[in-house]
């Protein structure tokens, strides 16, 4: 999937949309005033909308089969992403092209942000695609940007919208380029932070509810062919199983480890008492020695290095899985929204905790002494525009809750950052549907003392962190009675959670799996 636009507006400029097939290359020398757009393993859909033409590229999933397109175009050169966000879910980009002429054209892309938009202003040229690089050749760049270095030393990946480029930018969370005749601007106005709620009933009685919720909208997400679920340990892959099961599916489920962990025999073991397909990818020591270095540099390369090279499994099993089905089903950004974060690792570094966490300004000191481990003198001025930068971003949420402020971070940076990397290189290969990541459910879960975001900052108390695990042990439990009993890979089954009268069986399993009996290493762990 690709998407290229190399644009000079003015009142007679016109534009034009240009499919290039499977395998074509954007040309040498691209025609200005052309979208040239490549669907790959996705989808190009083109609609009427009021005074236009609207464009999808990428996944979509719609809420219903009619499509709601005059609400979310209520006039020319306006959207309403709230509308937009909710009746078309997914990954995906989007493109609204004026009938008359191209003095108001928008691009953008879907909640969360995953699919990443890069551009370039020019005096009075706009240069827009999905791929930086190809952004870069095509604007000449040259020089590299040392504050975006210096963030992902510190961070993992940059903290604001840098990109290798100085003159090149990343589209920022949830908002929209807006193409006029006189240039091109950032617009929109959603603010992630507007659905964060409070707790209006804090009893169990709105468990089965948002089980149901989630029924309803995890069907949507289900594509009409055969799909592929990610059945790990944990809950999150287990509950989308549930519902397909419960939606009488046709799918296989799958998961990726080492021949004798637990990350392949656990779910295989349950998948057979589910009676449901089950697919292992092994990373055995044939993929150790012939594939997962150039797994690992294939990631890089399709991430357009925005990922690392711990992660050549997500690759490896991607491409694998490609041969089987166009869909994976994955439990990608679920655990964030029901728990709050707490470890340190290449999702979320120490530099990011002080940052968040720090009653004073000594997090500044610290982001300090960490460039000084780089090369201090070299990232002098960087370092300084950075903390300048980091001021400037606290400073709006002055007032806020801890955890609001950071999870604001996670929805705007750390979804797109992270878990955005993996996805992109997904596309080359199929669809990653991610039901979590799904702005009706997450409006209706906040409103709940369920969701992570009303947790204490960086909660360590694991009984307290638990909470979160309330709504799976429902779900599952409405869902798959059978999968209701067996055990999760920390050594409890979703029962042990929701059942009173089990809670000292779920204390002694808990205590068994951490302190006595904890001795495997979690191959798809991202606190590392």
């Amino acid at each position: 999937m690709f998407f290229f636009l190399d644009f000079r507006p003015s009142k007679a400029a016109t534009l034009q949309v240009r499919a290039l097939a499977e395998g074509e290359r954007l040309p040498a020398f691209s025609e200005p005033g052309v979208l040239y757009v490549q669907q790959g393993k996705q989808r190009l859909l083109t609609f009427d909308v009021p005074d236009g033409k609207f464009l999808l590229l990428g996944d979509p999933v719609f809420s219903s089969n009619e499509k709601p397109f005059a609400g979310i175009f209520p006039a020319t050169g306006e959207v309403r992403q709230d509308l937009l966000y909710q009746e078309i879910k997914g990954h995906y980009y989007w493109f609204f092209l004026p009938l008359a002429n191209a003095s108001k054209v928008m691009a953008g892309n879907s909640f969360g942000a995953v699919y990443p938009v890069y551009y370039a202003l020019e005096n009075d040229r706009v240069v827009v695609s999905s791929a930086s690089f190809t952004l870069a050749e095509k604007t000449n760049a040259e020089t590299r940007d040392k504050q975006n270095l210096l963030e992902r030393l510190l961070f993992n990946y940059p903290f604001f919208n840098s990109t290798w480029w100085p003159g090149i930018r990343l589209l920022e969370a949830h908002r929209f380029l807006k193409i006029t005749e006189n240039g091109a601007a950032v617009g929109g106005n959603f603010e992630v932070s507007d659905y964060f709620g409070a707790p209006e009933n804090t009893s169990r009685d709105t468990l089965p509810y948002l089980a149901d919720l989630f029924q309803k909208e995890t069907e949507r997400f289900f594509p009409e062919e055969p799909f592929a679920v990610s059945l790990t340990g944990g809950f999150d892959g287990r509950t989308l199983v549930a519902a397909a099961q419960k939606a009488g599916r046709n799918f296989t489920a799958y998961s990726f480890g080492r021949p004798d962990s637990t990350d392949v025999s656990m779910p295989a073991a349950q998948a057979a008492k589910l009676r449901v397909p089950y697919f292992p990818i092994y990373l055995d020591e044939q993929y150790v020695e012939k594939q997962s270095l150039d797994s690992a540099w294939d990631f890089m390369r399709l991430s357009e290095f925005n990922g690392n090279f711990g992660r050549p499994h997500y690759h490896f099993a991607a491409k694998t899985l490609a041969e089987k089905t166009n869909y994976i089903l994955t439990g990608n950004f679920g655990s964030e929204l029901f728990r709050a974060l707490h470890l340190p690792g290449v999702m979320m570094s120490e530099s990011l905790i002080r940052i968040f966490s720090s009653q004073d300004d000594s997090w500044k000191d610290f982001l300090k002494q960490n460039a000084e481990r780089w090369d201090g003198h070299f990232f002098r001025q960087e370092t300084d525009a950075l903390i300048a930068g980091i001021e400037s971003y606290l400073e709006k949420m002055k007032g806020w809750e801890a955890n609001h402020k950071f999870y604001y971070f996670v929805f705007n940076e750390i979804f797109r950052k992270y878990f955005g990397a993996e996805l992109v290189m997904q596309s080359a290969y199929l669809n990653n549907r991610t039901p979590y990541l799904n702005l009706h459910f997450f409006r209706e879960l906040n409103k709940t003392i369920w969701s992570g975001v009303h947790a204490r900052l960086f909660e360590k108390v694991k009984s307290k962190r638990m909470k979160g695990q309330m709504f799976y042990a429902t779900f599952i439990r409405q869902a798959s009675p059978r999968l209701y009993h067996l055990k999760t890979n920390k050594g409890y089954s979703p029962a042990d959670v929701l059942e009173s009268w089990r809670l000292p069986l779920l204390a002694g399993r808990v205590i068994w799996h951490k302190y006595l009996n904890n001795r495997e290493i979690d191959d798809n762990s991202v606190h590392a």
